[in-house]
């Protein structure tokens, strides 16, 4: 599955982890030197993911369109008729974005090496890119017959792979460090507590979605399902502490307060009816005709389906934690 697809949702958590509803943390005083190293490092970590979730969609999915769509019609002698890219406008934003974290001092060793060959990357498809994209906006092959495109096209898509490449290495470095922040705060909160059961869900949701993002890249893998299955478990026994100590908090001070059951509950429901469409095979359908070339998570609209609302519940439950209601 194109890995993108789960970290746009699984980032934005960002560093907001730490505090539970209901409960205090104690105030503990330390050096003016390790505080200022730390919030650089908070600092160039949120820049990082700021430049991750500007990604709406990746690169790698627009070399896998640029490799269905256009090589096949540049092979051909005939004029085209239509060409396009993507992501053009976005090349140079995200360079600047990474190249300014990157600039912070502080090392994020998981994530700075991928960031900085993911810039670099992007620089050397920037010129490509915008020759191509203003080629294709002002329909420039109607005019030569696709002479330039197919004379730029190798160029550009060695550049594509290359930047395909080290966004995926960027997502995993970045991906590494995150579940490394989570599982410390889930590891350092007080055992049944309100923040324990909040970071349990953060960090067994992250868990699900790596899990997720290989079952919708191989849904007939019975060991992809029942990783998915365990790591939907853990999700849904910590929901529950959750809301149970939401609720005992709510009695206690009068207040009425949902504690995000609402998003949590519809994350969950969506992962159990994958669980369900999985076992019903409904993303089983053999594919046809040139369908049988592509990727598995393109060969069936119910696995983008499926995973688009996969993604966007978990992402709405993540979002609940940053902005709670009360």
């Amino acid at each position: 599955m194109n890995t993108r697809m789960f970290l746009a949702a699984a980032l934005l958590g960002g560093t907001v982890l730490l505090a539970g509803c209901g409960d205090k943390s104690e105030k503990v005083s330390q050096p003016v030197a390790q505080v200022d190293t730390r919030q650089q490092e908070i600092e160039k970590y949120n820049q990082y993911v700021g430049a991750a979730n500007s990604i709406s969609e990746s690169f790698q999915t627009f070399l896998q369109r640029y490799q269905q769509y256009e090589v096949p019609a540049l092979a051909g002698k005939a004029p085209i008729t239509a060409f396009s890219i993507g992501n053009d406008i976005l090349i140079d934003r995200l360079s600047r974005a990474l190249d300014g974290a990157l600039a912070i001092d502080t090392p994020i060793p998981e994530v700075d090496q991928a960031a900085q060959a993911f810039s670099a990357a992007l620089k050397t498809l920037s010129p490509l890119s915008h020759e191509l994209q203003n080629y294709a906006t002002s329909k420039g092959y109607l005019s030569d017959n696709g002479e330039l495109a197919r004379r730029q096209s190798q160029a550009y898509l060695a550049a594509l792979t290359a930047v395909s490449e080290k966004e995926q290495g960027f997502y995993a470095g970045l991906g590494a460090r995150d579940l490394a922040l989570t599982k410390q705060a889930f590891d350092e909160a007080p055992k049944d507590t309100a923040a324990y059961y909040r970071a349990g869900l953060i960090y067994y949701g992250k868990l699900n979605t790596a899990d997720a993002e290989t079952l919708f890249a191989e849904p007939n893998d019975p060991q992809a399902l029942a990783a998915f299955e365990k790591s939907l478990a853990l999700v849904a026994d910590a929901a529950a502490g959750w809301n149970g100590k939401v609720s005992a908090q709510a009695a206690q001070s009068g207040k009425s307060c949902g504690g995000g059951m609402l998003e949590i509950n519809e994350f969950i429901g969506q992962s159990r009816s994958i669980v369900r469409d999985v076992k019903d095979g409904v993303y089983k359908r053999a594919p046809e005709g040139a369908m049988k070339n592509l990727p598995a998570h393109m060969q069936s609209s119910s696995i983008v389906r499926s995973a688009n609302r996969y993604n966007r519940t978990y992402g709405n439950m993540i979002n609940r934690f940053n902005h709670p209601t009360c």
